[in-house]
């Protein structure tokens, strides 16, 4: 097991592409074949509407209709949907997910925080059971404010009482990283390192 996760007894992860994958590109597989390269384009193009899904200050409704509209296909609301609520069926899990029941019989303090959508982010839960062994979540979607920005990290640490100096965060994202360092996390920069021994 990697050093970082036995030196620390606060524990905080990102959950796509740290617990579980996240990859865009099956997002794609489930969308019709006709509109895919325009719909795909629209959603994780230079304006990532997806990232709105995160937020959570737009119904899906409105949001998968703006995807459509600017694909240039103003009848695929429902296939926007249909594709972000299916997506958590893509994900499968990560070294770090497989450890989180190995960590919490070691006594470690173990939260989620996360840019994730609803329903979408109840449908993992459901789906990958490790999640409910965590002590808490903050869900961007859920408070209407997403990492990097401070402010999510300042709930985070009230809600559950946690000092940062004391706490390892660990994100894929180097700005979410940075933006946790800044306020005196420690951080890793996962970048998909198997951290299983070897014999799992």
């Amino acid at each position: 097991m990697d050093a970082r996760l036995l030196e620390t007894d606060v524990i905080v992860f990102d959950v796509g592409n740290v617990l579980l994958t996240f990859e865009p590109q099956k997002v794609a597989s489930l969308l019709p074949q006709e509109h895919r390269e325009a719909l795909f384009r629209a959603t994780f193009g230079p304006d990532l509407r997806w990232s709105a899904f995160d937020l959570g200050v737009e119904t899906n409704e409105a949001i998968a209709q703006s995807i459509a509209d600017k694909a240039g296909v103003p009848d695929g609301k429902n296939m926007v949907l249909c594709a972000f609520y299916e997506f958590f069926r893509t994900m499968r899990p990560l070294p770090l997910y497989r450890l989180i029941p190995a960590l919490k019989s070691m006594g470690k303090r173990l939260y989620a925080l996360t840019n994730y959508g609803e329903p979408a982010f109840s449908s993992t839960c459901a789906a990958f059971p490790h999640l409910g062994l965590l002590d808490g979540m903050v869900v961007s979607s859920r408070e209407k404010v997403c990492k990097p920005d401070p402010a999510i990290f300042a709930l985070l640490t009230e809600r559950y009482g946690i000092s940062p100096g004391d706490a390892l965060f660990i994100d894929d994202s180097l700005a979410n990283t940075q933006s946790a360092a800044a306020i005196g996390f420690k951080t890793w920069h996962y970048a998909g390192e198997d951290v299983l021994p070897a014999s799992e």
